[in-house]
This record gives structure tokens, C-alpha cells and sequence, in this order.
């Protein structure tokens, strides 16, 4: 009960905050509520102090002294944003339209995306879709996803890509010694493939490979992969040293190709830890039959916590860029994420195929197939191959297990193609 009670006062005093501020804010000249939602969006705790002051006069004196031994074109730029903003986001929920804010923050996005209620394409659905905006700033790497409730935007998302974003990963070594582990403890690690076409018969196999790490000092792992054919036949062996860089704890990724005749195989992974004494081991099965003789006309729709055009590591570019694999497809709510698929055998005009590319997302776990979200692109490009990088952006969508479909229609043969995933929302 105690723990109940402490929770309404928590409500409650929140709730008188802000009403608080709602009714200084109400108070101000309208260009002193421009001045102050911008200043929320650059400098909180001067917000604060700004709407605290209790004449018109004391607030001026303030704003001055706040930009004194600053730029003017910063002071300029801010007062014009906030105009902007407020002119264009202010209109019926001011104090709540978060949208104001990073505008008056970072400027105009590279791109704006709006997302209507229609994305619920015509098939009967119990989700609810609220309309949302997408704020991409490509300078600075950053995509802001807003969704609205009741009457304000709400930022419920903020992702990083580009340079910027340091990717955790295993670095190979050589292996120039045998790790012993006696009584070893369990390694957790997740694995997971992806089926792709390298050439006529000739498949890559993809194993990518995550492992949690909570100190990184001194620590160096063994990995060893064996591939088994159907007769039971070490067709390949990959063995490194991996070293983790990049980050000092966390999820480390890795990757390691494959190039297999089409048939069945086993693969076993393992990886040691002789720092802490511990060994972990996978195995996975994989049939690569489908890819006899071109086949199989599209690849694995592989989930991706990352794909952009930066860098990392070698093992992780593909035609798209960097390609960060998820071995384990479970995503907060709200949080963007990718997919990553290739298409074969396309025909071309003039050098190029033309695609439509449709992403279907199914709720998993209704008792009856349930359509929540629809993404529709068009795709051009040089040859007969398509290497497609796609991000998602769940937005509202309530926690669960999702199946997401891809329908790859070539517009020139009029040939569709297909591939399945699926993906899991957890708070």
C-alpha cells in the first residue's frame, strides 16, 4: 500500500509542476513563449529561470544576459527558429509538441516523413495507428521519431547513424596458441545465418555471431567454426583470435562468410573465454538446396540493428554499406531497426531493374492473419541484382511478436518475389 500512496504523491507532484508551468507560461507575451520553447530545446535549466522571473522587464534582462559574449548569427538563427517553430508546431499544444524543441535545436531536417492513420492498408485491424513524423538530420546522424497523442507530437525515439556510431565488434587475430579451459563455465553467446547468392552455385553463407561482454580488459576469445556436410564431412573450418574493440563492455558483433555448394550443412560454433574460464558452443543447420542452378530468386531477409554508409570492419560491408546484423531479432518498443535482403535474376531496361518493394508487417500472435503496418518503396538501380536496405520504424506499436513480409514485385517482367522474418517488441 505504501508503494501505491508513493506513487499518486509522485503523480501528483508532477502534475502540479507542471501546471505550475503551464500557467507562467500562459502569462507571457507571445514572443516570450516563443523565446522560451526555444530555450527549452537549447538550454533547459535557462527555461526554467527565464519563466520564473515575474515582469516582463526582469525576463528581457535575462535574455540578454544569456547571449551576451555569444555570436550574434547564433542569436539571429536561434530567434528565427523559434519563430519557425512555433509558427508551424505551436498552434494547439505548445508546452507539449516536442517537435518544437529539436527544431529550434538542430534546425530544418534533411528529410520529413509523415506517416498517416492509411498505413493500415484496407484489411480489418484492432491497432490503433496515430499519426507520426520522421525528422532525419543526415549531418549530424540523427533520426528523431515523433508520434502524436491526443494533440502534441511526442518524441519517443532518438537513433544515431554514421560516423558517429561506434559499432562494438571482435576484431581477428591469428591464433598463435591454444586457449585450455578446465571445469569451464557457460559463455552465453546468440548466433544466427543468413542465405545469400555469391555466384551460379555457389552460395555465401553468413554466421553472425553476438556476445555479451561486461569487461573488456585483457579479455581475448578463441571462435571456432566447422562446417559438416550431409555425410557428416568438414567442408570449412574458420579459427581467429578475437579481440573486442570499440566499446569497454556490451553486445560485441561478428560475421564470417562462407562460400558453400548448394546442399544441407551443420554448423557448429565455438567459442572460449580463457580469461574467465569459459566455453560456449551453438549449432545450427542450414539447407542451401534452394540455390541449385539460380533457383532460389531472393535471399534471406536478415533483421540488422545498423545500416548505413559508415564503416567498421570489412566483414561487415555489402552494396548497401555496413550491414550490423541482429542475431537475436528482440527490439525495444519504439526503437527503429533494418532489413537486409538481396533479389536475383531481375530484368533490366536500359541497364537497370525496376522494383516495388512492399514490407507487410502481421501480428504473430492474433488467432487470424492481422495486417498492422504497411511500407511501400520504389527501388531503381544498374543490373540484374537489387541489394536492399530497408529501416523500420515501429513507432506506437504495442509490444509482441511480428511477422514482417517482403514482397519484391520486378515492374518490368511483372515476376514477384517474396521473403519472411519476424521480429519481437519488449518494453
Amino acid at each position: 500500500m505504501r508503494i501505491t500512496i508513493a506513487c499518486m504523491v509522485f503523480l501528483f507532484l508532477c502534475c502540479s509542476v507542471a501546471n505550475i508551468f503551464s500557467a507562467k507560461y500562459y502569462r507571457l507575451l507571445e514572443k516570450e513563449r516563443r523565446l522560451y520553447l526555444g530555450l527549452q530545446g537549447i538550454d533547459s535549466s535557462a527555461a526554467v529561470q527565464y519563466i520564473s522571473f515575474a515582469s516582463p522587464t526582469e525576463r528581457a534582462k535575462f535574455y540578454e544576459i544569456f547571449w551576451e559574449g555569444k555570436p550574434v548569427k547564433d542569436r539571429t538563427e536561434f530567434e528565427d527558429r523559434c519563430e519557425f517553430a512555433f509558427r508551424h508546431y505551436g498552434k494547439f499544444a505548445p508546452l507539449s509538441d516536442d517537435r518544437i524543441q529539436v527544431h529550434v535545436k538542430y534546425g530544418p531536417p534533411t528529410r520529413r516523413e509523415e506517416i498517416v492513420p492509411q498505413r493500415n492498408i484496407a484489411i480489418e485491424s484492432s491497432e490503433k495507428v496515430n499519426p507520426a513524423e520522421i525528422w532525419t538530420y543526415n549531418r549530424e546522424g540523427l533520426i528523431f521519431d515523433f508520434v502524436r497523442f491526443t494533440r502534441a507530437f511526442e518524441l519517443i525515439s532518438i537513433t544515431w547513424f554514421g560516423d558517429t556510431v561506434r559499432i562494438p565488434y571482435f576484431e581477428e587475430l591469428s591464433v598463435d596458441s591454444v586457449i585450455d579451459v578446465g571445469s569451464p563455465g557457460l559463455l552465453d553467446f546468440s548466433v544466427s545465418t543468413g542465405r545469400f547468392r555469391q555466384k551460379k552455385n555457389l552460395t555465401r553463407l553468413e554466421v553472425y555471431m553476438t556476445v555479451r561482454l561486461e569487461d573488456t580488459i585483457a579479455t581475448t576469445l578463441m571462435r571456432t567454426i566447422y562446417v559438416y556436410d550431409a555425410q557428416d564431412s568438414i567442408i570449412q573450418m574458420d579459427q581467429h583470435m578475437l579481440r573486442p574493440v570499440n566499446s569497454a563492455s556490451g553486445a560485441f558483433f561478428d560475421e564470417v562468410n562462407f562460400w558453400l555448394n548448394p546442399d544441407d550443412y551443420r554448423v557448429e560454433i565455438e567459442v572460449i573465454d580463457g580469461e574467465n574460464n569459459l566455453i560456449g558452443k551453438e549449432i545450427l543447420w542450414s539447407s542451401l538446396i534452394d540455390y541449385q542452378d539460380d533457383a532460389k530468386e531472393i535471399s534471406d531477409l536478415v533483421p540488422a540493428f545498423l545500416i548505413d554508409k559508415a564503416h567498421t570492419d570489412a566483414k561487415f560491408e555489402k552494396p548497401v554499406g555496413r550491414v550490423i546484423p541482429l542475431t537475436s531479432p528482440v527490439v525495444p518498443i519504439f526503437h527503429p531497426f533494418y532489413f537486409y535482403a538481396e533479389i536475383y535474376n531481375l530484368e533490366t531496361e536500359d541497364g537497370l531493374h525496376k522494383l516495388k518493394t512492399t514490407y507487410e508487417i502481421t501480428n504473430k500472435e492474433k488467432m487470424r492473419r492481422e495486417v498492422v503496418d504497411v511500407m511501400i518503396k520504389d527501388h531503381v538501380d544498374v543490373g540484374d541484382v537489387a541489394y536492399l536496405g530497408a529501416i523500420y520504424h515501429p513507432m506506437d506499436l504495442s509490444p509482441g511478436h511480428y511477422i514482417i513480409t517482403l514482397k519484391a514485385l520486378d515492374l518490368i517482367s511483372g515476376q514477384e518475389r517474396t521473403a519472411i522474418s519476424e521480429f519481437e517488441l519488449v518494453k
